[in-house]
Parts: structure tokens; C-alpha cells; sequence
């Protein structure tokens, strides 16, 4: 696993980063030996098997930090990953060669990692509201990051029918190798503010987000 990176975030939490550099025969192997009853299933793209089995690799290796319980990693109709075991949250993401998860047995959370190129300047206008889009400065870097905390924002929502650009917003931040900025997701009947944690290297941005599972329930449940 060429630089793998486990962090502890808090007692309960663990991100992890992967650049993934092993075929699919090595990453399947790797992936039995985890769990070897687990299905694997067979994509047509290569990029999309080695993306598929890294990402579980990483959510069992940092599983094994909060639990010794053999918990599996299923999927929500919405394709969202979740555990087995419904105390442990996980997100999980993926960019060209990056793969990384987040998971929490107190929070809900969300990430997501973008790898730095030019697609982001030509889609900026279809998630970006236009306070966003001066906020960004005309700034490629910022533009990453923007879009990467919408992805992060919508995974922690965990619900279909959000739109980016009208229902995820994001706050003005200045730009540093990594900090953190505020975000909300607000529907019609549903408001909540998030912090926004990130790191931009000169590869890619990173962002994730935990946030307290009662407070999340209960604002749900209110509205």
C-alpha cells in the first residue's frame, strides 16, 4: 500500500489515504484476505475494479481499529456504502490513483478527494451559486475544494434530490495548506451547518466531515 496514511481524527474516528499503485489480482488477494467470504464483483473498466477493492481494503483496515467483529460493508439504494454493524459510520472516495475512507463510531461522516486537473473549471458554473463563484477567485486550487465539500456535504446528507448548486452552500474561506470552512445543506425542510475540514497538496484536495449522529436525528426527526 504505497503511502498509506492512517490518521486518528478522535477516539472514534479514523481517515485513511491510499495511493494505489497494486494490480487487480493483488488488490483482490489482499481483499479476500480481509474477508474472505466477501462478493467481489466484476467491472468492465480496470480503473473501476482497482477503485471498488481499494476502497473496501482501507474501510476494513481502519475498521480493525474500532472493532474485531468480521462487520461487512453493504450498499444504500442511494449507492452509499454503510456497515453492517450500525454503530460505525463510513464514506468513502476516490480520484485517479487516490483512494480514501473515513469512518466513525460516533459521528456521521462524508469525504471525498479530487485529483487536481482542468474538468473542474468547465463544470464550476453547474454547482457553484454565484456568491461561490466569487468567492473562489478565479482559483483553481479553490475550485476543487469547493466542488470536493459538495461531494462531502451530499454524502453526509445521505439523501437523493439535493442539488449542489442550490442546496449545498459553502462560506468564504481563505486558502491555506489545510484548515476548515463552514457549509450547509438546506432543503425545504431540512437545515444544517457542517465544518468543512480540508488539506490541498499539489496532487489533489481532500475534505471530510463528522458530524454528531444525535444532533443530525434529531433535527430530521423535527422536521
Amino acid at each position: 500500500m504505497p503511502l498509506l496514511r492512517v490518521k486518528q481524527l478522535n477516539s472514534t474516528s479514523y481517515l485513511g489515504l491510499w495511493r494505489v499503485e497494486e494490480t487487480v489480482e493483488q488488490l483482490r488477494a489482499s481483499l479476500l484476505e480481509l474477508r474472505p467470504s466477501h462478493e467481489i464483483p466484476v467491472f468492465k473498466a480496470e480503473t473501476r475494479n482497482k477503485e471498488w477493492l481499494a476502497a473496501r481494503i482501507l474501510a476494513y483496515t481502519l475498521l480493525a481499529e474500532l472493532t474485531h467483529e468480521p462487520v461487512l460493508l453493504e450498499k444504500h439504494e442511494t449507492g452509499q456504502p454503510y456497515c453492517t454493524a450500525e454503530h460505525l459510520q463510513v464514506s468513502l472516495t476516490h480520484s485517479g490513483p487516490w483512494v480514501a475512507a473515513l469512518i466513525s463510531a460516533t459521528y456521521r461522516v462524508g469525504i471525498d478527494i479530487e485529483q487536481k486537473g482542468n474538468k473542474v473549471e468547465r463544470l464550476i458554473s453547474k454547482f457553484m451559486n454565484e456568491i461561490e463563484l466569487a468567492a473562489v477567485e478565479n482559483r483553481p486550487e479553490k475550485m476543487h475544494l469547493y466542488w470536493s465539500a459538495k461531494e462531502t456535504l451530499y454524502k453526509v446528507y445521505s439523501h437523493k434530490k439535493l442539488l449542489f448548486k442550490e442546496n449545498i452552500r459553502l462560506q468564504y474561506f481563505d486558502l491555506q495548506p489545510e484548515g476548515q470552512f463552514k457549509g450547509r445543506v438546506q432543503t425545504d425542510n431540512f437545515k444544517e451547518d457542517y465544518d468543512v475540514l480540508y488539506e490541498s497538496t499539489p496532487d489533489y484536495v481532500l475534505t471530510y466531515t463528522l458530524a454528531p449522529l444525535a444532533e443530525t436525528q434529531d433535527v430530521r426527526h423535527k422536521t
